[in-house]
């Protein structure tokens, strides 16, 4: 289980830095511009540890992970959205204060091979 688990954190980690450098200084081509509203989500822990690695009881553990630089994504529904941001920067630092908290962010949805990412030019927590 924790191979697979790294290796999925490993994929997810070169799928997002693969389309931040393919894309570096192009307008990203069939874009598709939404606003999401879900729950900031360690991705380790939440593939790790299950219900245990997500909600409030998990925000301290999951807003250290983030400010170390693990993969960050919005979980919304069933879905789970790497994020990082429309500029081709890291995530983390924007999202680790809200990290086990529900947001509204605001960007460029991908998807390809089954991975999601947004690339989001606004966030806010969710009222």
């Amino acid at each position: 289980m924790k191979r697979i688990v790294v290796g999925l954190v490993a994929t997810l980690l070169t799928a997002g830095m693969g389309v931040a450098w393919a894309h570096e200084g192009h307008e990203v081509e069939a874009a598709n511009e939404q606003t999401l509203t879900g729950e900031v989500m360690d991705v380790f822990c939440y593939l790790s540890h299950g219900e245990q690695g997500q909600g409030k009881d998990h925000v301290g553990c999951a807003k250290k992970c983030i400010e170390s630089g693990l993969p960050v994504a919005i979980k919304v529904g069933d879905q789970l959205y790497l994020a990082t941001m429309a500029d081709h920067t890291s995530a983390n630092n924007t999202l680790a204060p809200f990290a086990g908290e529900q947001v509204t962010v605001h960007g460029a949805v991908m998807e390809k091979d089954g991975q999601h990412l947004i690339a989001i030019e606004h966030v806010e927590k969710t009222k």
